[in-house]
C-alpha cells in the first residue's frame, strides 16, 4: 500500500471530521439557547423582616427574572405551617408581576420553638413542559437573647438549585413540539 495515498485520504478524514464537530457543536449550542429562552427563573430578590414584640414577619419578594413563564409555583419555609401558591408568574413584560409574600411566624411557631437541623425557604416551580424547578435558600436561628425564641436570618445569597438536566436531543425535540403547537395555535 502506497503511503501518498492514505496521508491525503487521512487528511481529508480529519477536516470532514472537523467540520461536522464543528455543525454539531453549533447545532448543540444553538438548541440550548432556544431552550434558556422558555426556561422560568423564579427568585427571591428582597426580603424584609419586620420584628414586634413575639411576632416576626417576613415578606420576601418573588420575581420571575427568566424569560418563560413559571407555572404551579409554590413558595415554603420550614418550620411554617402555610403555603403560598400562585398558578403562573410572567417574566418582564406587560404581565409581569412581583409578589410581596407576608410570612407571619408567631411565638408557637415550630421554626421559633426548637432548633432545625436544616432550615430553608424553598421556591419550587414548573416549566411549560412540566419540568420541575426548587430554588432553595439557607434559613439560621438565632435564639433571642430576651426570651426562648428563635429569630430567623434567610440567606439570600447563597441558593441552592435544582432544575433538569435535559439532553440536547430531549431539548431539540421539546423545541420542536412547541414550534409546533405555536404554528396550530396561530392558524386555528
Amino acid at each position: 500500500m502506497d503511503l501518498s495515498l492514505l496521508i491525503p485520504l487521512f487528511l481529508a478524514l480529519i477536516i470532514i471530521g472537523g467540520i461536522g464537530w464543528f455543525f454539531l457543536h453549533r447545532f448543540a449550542t444553538n438548541t440550548k439557547n432556544e431552550f434558556r429562552e422558555y426556561q422560568p427563573a423564579l427568585r427571591v430578590t428582597n426580603l424584609s423582616i419586620m420584628n414586634t414584640g413575639d411576632l416576626i414577619t417576613l415578606t420576601p419578594d418573588v420575581e420571575n427574572l427568566g424569560p418563560g413563564v413559571a407555572y404551579d409555583c409554590l413558595l415554603q419555609l420550614a418550620g411554617w405551617d402555610g403555603s403560598f401558591s400562585v398558578k403562573a408568574l410572567h417574566p418582564h413584560g406587560p404581565r409581569y408581576r412581583r409578589h410581596s409574600i407576608p410570612i407571619v411566624l408567631r411565638p408557637g411557631a415550630p421554626i421559633r420553638m426548637k432548633p432545625m437541623s436544616r432550615g430553608y425557604l424553598r421556591l419550587a416551580y414548573r416549566d411549560r413542559w412540566e419540568h420541575r424547578y426548587e430554588c432553595w435558600y439557607p434559613v439560621v436561628q438565632v435564639q433571642n437573647a430576651n426570651n426562648r425564641l428563635y429569630n430567623i436570618h434567610i440567606d439570600l445569597s447563597q441558593p441552592e438549585f435544582t432544575e433538569p438536566q435535559l439532553s440536547v436531543r430531549e431539548m431539540w425535540k421539546l423545541l420542536r413540539q412547541a414550534s409546533q403547537d405555536e404554528y396550530e395555535d396561530s392558524h386555528e
